[in-house]
């Protein structure tokens, strides 16, 4: 039991602060724009964050003071986006990259081995090492983001990274208490139960506190394991990496803002294809959406689990992915605009 002495009153927590939150109705998550439609129609606290960070705060013990603040910034920011303080798209992309920086900088973080020559060769220039990394990880917070539209879509993705990390005995290498770990893995499975049954959202809070951190630790994960291949990292944040860059090609395309959010990401279509079928008689199909999602990428995880060190084989997985993530895309997306045709 004293393995657990901090889990317990967390999840009482938890409880106590959402009751107070509905009750007193503060970072809820109805605030009219169109693309909360496919959340609860009910008041839902955006809590999620706020409990991830305390159990980071006291599961993480090993993290410096310096890099904890920093991580902990990424939380105020999508805070402060919640509550409407940070409305500007442009001001939170600019706190992001200023704060990746001032990360990668306080640790002199540079990537040397990718094992693609020309990639390599440029890394070797400082400032293209820093506006590398600074790229991805911003690519990853935002793209973690846009994720949050269905239930169990981003706590159970990283949920699924957390448990293919323990079981390779990756977190052994960073020094990490091997009991608060599994403290960590469930809160995340309390907060993914939770969320699943509409209880509690992430909202950018959570959300932008996830990519990054998530990102800091796989960053430190493969330069202490050279032995595993860089492609078995990118494949693990595949999905957001790419979600955020298909989205912005896509709006840039339409002459869209890519700043501006929409109703056509990949799990949006996913939602309004099992509505329109019917498929689950209108059964909380925002979870089930986020769990169909899940379920491939646990799918793809085992795949990727098998042979962490083969580059060519997380290749194969991650063009795997990028191909199968085109085609429904471009299918859901004929199947919305033909029956919103027809209704029209």
């Amino acid at each position: 039991m004293t393995n657990y002495i901090y889990l317990i009153p967390l999840i009482i927590l938890i409880f106590i602060l959402n009751s107070f939150f509905v009750k007193k109705k503060l970072l809820l998550n109805l605030t009219g724009e169109a693309h909360q439609s496919f959340t609860s129609k009910k008041y839902i606290p955006l809590s999620g964050g706020i409990f991830l960070i305390l159990s980071f705060i006291i599961f993480f013990d090993q993290i410096n003071f310096l890099n904890k603040i920093i991580i902990v910034s990424f939380y105020l920011v999508g805070f402060f986006s919640d509550i409407k303080f940070l409305k500007s798209p442009l001001i939170r992309l600019f706190l992001q990259i200023l704060i990746t920086f001032l990360f990668i900088y306080n640790n002199e973080l540079f990537l040397e081995n990718t094992r693609v020559i020309l990639i390599d060769q440029l890394l070797e220039f400082k400032i293209l090492n820093y506006l590398f990394v600074i790229f991805c990880i911003t690519i990853i917070i935002n793209g973690t983001n846009f994720m949050d539209g269905v239930n169990c879509n981003v706590i159970g993705y990283y949920l699924l990274i957390t448990l293919i990390l323990f079981k390779l005995n990756l977190f052994d290498d960073l020094n990490f208490n091997s009991v608060f770990i599994i403290n960590w893995i469930l809160i995340l499975f309390v907060i993914y139960i939770l969320n699943f049954f509409n209880k509690i959202y992430l909202g950018d809070n959570g959300s932008y506190f996830l990519g990054f951190f998530y990102s800091y630790l796989l960053i430190y994960i493969y330069l202490n394991n050279q032995y595993l291949s860089p492609f078995f990292i990118i494949l693990l944040l595949w999905y957001p990496a790419f979600e955020n860059l298909f989205s912005l090609i896509r709006k840039i395309n339409i002459k869209k803002s890519p700043f501006k959010p929409d109703q056509n990401h990949l799990h949006q279509l996913i939602f309004f294809f099992i509505k329109k079928k019917n498929l689950f008689k209108n059964r909380n199909i925002n979870s089930l959406t986020g769990n169909i999602i899940l379920l491939y990428n646990f799918f793809i995880f085992l795949l990727a689990f098998l042979k962490p060190e083969n580059s060519q084989y997380q290749i194969l997985l991650i063009l795997l992915n990028v191909i199968l993530y085109c085609f429904f895309y471009i299918q859901l997306f004929k199947f919305k605009y033909r029956n919103l045709f027809q209704k029209k």
